[in-house]
């Protein structure tokens, strides 16, 4: 994280230079130091000479034929050969929502998953993840539009990040900074039972949890997800009550359906189970093309009947609108790859 507050006392200057700062850098949206002319044009240079302008580089952009999705790929400044993506989708009802990544890379090793396929090669830093949104917010600062909303679900798993994503919430709600709130934040989590626990006592209560469920049993769902056999979904769902209990916040529930492999009506049954009496939403998503993992989307009337017997059960559901697979930027897409 910048540390302006420190570099500003070393220097013996007034508190109002932060603000100066702040104001320029993250609510002006400048484009270089060289912009911060409340500053001396002296105290900039020192300013240079120590932080960076920005922690990524920007390698590669990508938009869809409807200009509806961008897609960039970054370097990081301290590891240029570590790289990473990030999605702006622009909606038809003006949102604009910035899919951040927390890592490069992933961990989790989830089948399905261009990114799990990686492995882990670094977590980002809070600088690294504010700078993502940053750099759409001053591309959309020319066309008169600004960011509304930011999802944790692009690369790496947050919950195994928590500093830095608690880091990175805090510049995003901060209303000397960006000034989001909360409600306007969503965090993607495979579903790590302690850190979600910790994540609300840490006085997150107001930002919306998606867990990456996927499938409505254990033994299948430590098939699609690896990780899932350090925990089972009892003690999953144990932390989702408390997250419950804590915020009284419906809790998100991605599903992404597979051909022949979690998209029966038997499934669909055990899922009904499985949320049955929960403040729950589940969002279905048609699976995403990913070369090597031999899964296949299912043809649409079987989503549409998968949604129906949810809907039947009483438990609400919504099938995603993809955006971005023309690019391989939706959901389970992204990759550090330089071949966009």
């Amino acid at each position: 994280m910048f540390n302006i507050e420190n570099f500003l006392q070393e220097r013996q200057q007034p508190s109002y230079r932060l603000q100066q700062f702040n104001q320029h850098y993250y609510q002006q949206l400048i484009e270089s130091f060289d912009e911060l002319t409340t500053w001396s044009k002296d105290l900039r240079e020192q300013l240079k000479q120590e932080f960076s302008f920005s922690s990524l580089n920007l390698v590669k952009k990508q938009e869809t034929k409807d200009q509806s999705t961008i897609k960039v790929l970054f370097a990081l400044n301290r590891s240029p050969e570590d790289k990473l993506e990030t999605v702006l989708m622009r909606h038809d009802d003006g949102r604009n929502t910035v899919c951040v990544s927390c890592m490069v890379g992933c961990p989790v090793g989830c089948t399905f998953c261009a990114t799990g396929k990686m492995g882990l090669r670094t977590k980002l830093t809070g600088q690294e993840i504010v700078d993502q949104v940053l750099f759409f917010a001053r591309w959309l600062k020319d066309k008169d539009e600004k960011i509304t909303n930011v999802v944790y679900m692009g690369m790496g798993e947050p919950m195994l990040n928590l500093d830095a994503i608690e880091g990175s919430i805090d510049i995003l709600i901060d209303s000397e900074k960006m000034g989001l709130s909360q409600r306007r934040l969503t965090l993607s989590t495979a579903g790590f039972p302690e850190q979600i626990k910790k994540f609300v006592d840490d006085g997150y209560d107001q930002v919306k949890l998606a867990i990456s469920l996927h499938a409505p049993n254990q033994k299948l769902r430590e098939k699609m997800m690896p990780i899932a056999r350090q925990f089972s979904l009892k003690e999953l769902f144990a932390a989702l009550d408390y997250y419950q209990e804590k915020t009284n916040k419906l809790v998100s529930y991605e599903y992404i359906l597979i051909k022949g492999l979690n998209d029966s009506p038997e499934h669909a049954q055990q899922l009904a189970d499985l949320l049955a009496g929960k403040l729950a939403h589940v969002n279905l998503i048609p699976f995403n093309p990913v070369p090597g993992t031999g899964y296949q989307r299912p043809k649409r009337q079987q989503v549409s009947q998968f949604s129906k017997l949810l809907t039947d059960a009483g438990i609400s559901n919504s099938i995603r609108v993809t955006m971005g697979d023309e690019i391989d930027a939706a959901c389970g897409q992204l990759s550090s790859s330089e071949n966009l």
